[in-house]
């Protein structure tokens, strides 16, 4: 997989940005972040948020984007992860008005920012296999 070695970052970057960030997830299952067991591994909990309506399945869609992204940002030794892993600060933003929105969203542009930073520092290069 040499598409994790330090001079690939822009081709990260150009798929992030043709892919309005979707690459992620691809990213995500090279650096092995996926769990089997976890929430999102389990088809009827999708299955259950589409039937209902459409909403709680973007919701989702949204929870596992951050997720995955905060597990890639852990793995690449972004600094900061006591506060983005932590999902109450998430919770905490979203609920309060204004100022909890302008920082969930500059929380979510640090965290979107730095995981193409290491790519460019070769922090992914241990996570080639041969």
């Amino acid at each position: 997989m040499g598409i994790l070695k330090r001079e690939n970052w822009w081709a990260w970057l150009l798929l992030g940005i043709a892919s309005s960030g979707i690459s992620i997830f691809f990213l995500g299952a090279l650096l092995e972040v996926y769990r089997k067991d976890a929430w999102y591994a389990k088809w009827y909990y999708w299955a259950l948020g589409i039937i209902i309506l459409l909403l709680p399945a973007i919701i989702m869609f949204f929870i596992f984007y951050i997720q995955t992204l905060a597990n890639i940002c852990k793995k690449l030794e972004v600094p900061g992860s006591e506060i983005y892993a932590y999902p109450y600060a998430y919770i905490i933003c979203f609920i309060v008005p204004i100022i909890g929105w302008v920082l969930l969203a500059v929380l979510l542009i640090y965290i979107n920012i730095w995981y193409l930073v290491k790519l460019y520092q070769g922090k992914g290069e241990k996570w080639i296999k041969n």
